[in-house]
């Protein structure tokens, strides 16, 4: 059993020296009492695997938000970034491997791979990530059920 709050709290944690690096504002917050079922290296491993990439999207003086809630009956933890969007026609091949860029998110910055070991986490723990594009960048959810 996972705690979900300790899960962001470490992951801001160990991005804060990446954001300001970066001159990218961190924030995050969780709901109390959100536990889940999970192997909590590789639960971090994909939410650090979204956090980073969208420090390295977000341009200085920009957000990134992580937050953990309940909806309904599963577990929510978004990560909100400010990276410009990404466009609908690429947002079906982001988890892809190999999938590295848009218009919006610079090609030729590493393998390609993060988004698609994301992918692979939250299918080995029965759940799944989403993305879309919001007004001014993007929302990545991992959605598992609780304990």
């Amino acid at each position: 059993d996972i705690d979900v709050g300790d899960v962001v709290s470490d992951t801001l944690a160990s991005a804060e020296p990446i954001a300001r690096a970066q001159m990218v504002r961190l924030r995050g917050s969780s709901d109390a009492g959100l536990v889940v079922r999970a192997d909590g290296r590789e639960l971090s491993r994909a939410l650090t695997n979204l956090v980073v990439n969208a420090l390295h999207h977000t341009p200085p003086d920009g957000v990134v938000a992580i937050s953990a809630r309940r909806a309904g009956d599963i577990v929510v933890i978004e990560v909100l970034d400010q990276c410009g969007g990404i466009p609908s026609a690429h947002l079906d091949r982001v988890f892809e491997p190999g999938w590295s860029g848009s218009e919006a998110r610079s090609p030729g910055e590493g393998a390609g791979l993060g988004l698609a070991v994301v992918s692979g986490v939250m299918a080995a723990h029965g759940g799944k990530v989403s993305v879309r594009t919001t007004d001014d960048g993007c929302s990545f959810e991992l959605s598992l059920a609780p304990r």
